[in-house]
């Protein structure tokens, strides 16, 4: 089941690269926010596929969450 989730991952990694290239060539800056934040999900989604398929690995986070009260 891992390796099929892990296939998924790969093919949704190409897909993004994909949709950031075709958004750049149309020169639609609107979709950078959006693409990012995919970008960024996806890199989590890897994180945690890692984590599960060999738990043993403590690496840090992709992304640190800090909430907007702390935020400078």
């Amino acid at each position: 089941m891992m390796d099929r989730l892990a296939m998924l991952s790969h093919d949704l990694s190409s897909v993004l690269d994909q949709l950031q290239e075709e958004a750049a060539r149309r020169q639609l800056a609107q979709l950078q926010a959006p693409l990012a934040w995919l970008d960024e999900a996806n890199g989590w989604l890897r994180y945690e596929l890692t984590r599960v398929a060999c738990p043993e690995l403590r690496e840090a986070v992709p992304f640190t969450y800090v909430p907007a009260h702390l935020r400078k």
